[in-house]
């Protein structure tokens, strides 16, 4: 079995670097993929803001949802509150993670109804910074939530009762087995950035799957993803830490 692609977006809001992600929407239009994108509900980070906002956003949003898209809600606000790294040990900020269970569920709370209200909300998370812990796992059960867009390895596992479907990567390596999810910022890529990964994603179409799809491919056996989730977190904590 070849390597399933999963093309994520973050940091999507009104005020977006629309310019930037119009190729990309091009080229979903033209091939039929759906995307997951994460979207901030009430967005008051101003380094978001690069262009002019998007009257018709929450249309769009819907419009995107009903091509198969899936929503994810990312954060609530994307204001980081501490500077925990989580469960993870990746990001070092988190807009959660660090503060008491009541705060984190009324944060997530007021960002699904947003979601709920403007009829976008698919049960599926994204942490800003890739940082949250076990207050904000279980703050997320308790809203209904069923899958997160992060963890180590490349098989969707169980993590405290929630499905992970793993993110590590900001670019594809092919290893030739399971889901990588490939994480992109439109607001800050170049146009060479922009028009490689356009390139990658049309010859590579057949072997691009969305969300749900891929949270249903399993591994071969417990012990390849665990082994797959050990040695994954392992190589990206060495290659962060010889990075400083």
């Amino acid at each position: 079995m070849s390597t399933r692609y999963v093309i994520r977006f973050d940091d999507i809001t009104p005020g977006m670097a629309w310019s930037k992600f119009k190729p990309f929407e091009a080229v979903a239009d033209a091939l039929q993929l759906p995307y997951l994108i994460g979207v901030v509900p009430e967005c008051r980070d101003p380094s978001l803001s690069v262009e002019l906002e998007r009257a018709d956003f929450w249309p769009w949003l819907r419009e995107r949802a009903s091509k198969g898209w899936t929503i994810a809600q990312h954060g609530y606000t994307h204001l980081y509150a501490t500077k925990e790294r989580g469960l993870l040990g990746i990001g070092s900020k988190s807009e959660l993670a660090g503060l008491p269970y009541d705060e984190q569920l009324a944060k997530l709370a007021a960002g699904k109804e947003i979601l709920l209200r403007e009829g976008v909300w698919h049960g599926v998370f994204m942490a800003p910074s890739h940082s949250f812990d076990a207050n904000t796992l279980k703050a997320l059960k308790a809203l209904d939530f069923s899958t997160i867009t992060d963890g180590y390895g490349f098989y969707a596992y169980d993590l405290h009762g929630l499905v992970a479907l793993p993110q590590l990567l900001a670019r594809p390596l092919g290893l030739g087995f399971g889901v990588e999810t490939i994480c992109l910022h439109a607001n800050t890529m170049s146009e060479d950035a922009i028009q490689r990964m356009v390139d990658f994603i049309k010859a590579h179409r057949t072997t691009i799957i969305g969300f749900g799809e891929a949270i249903a491919i399993e591994a071969p056996s417990d012990m390849v993803e665990r082994m797959s989730r050990g040695l994954s977190q392992a190589a990206l904590r060495a290659y962060r830490l010889v990075r400083g």
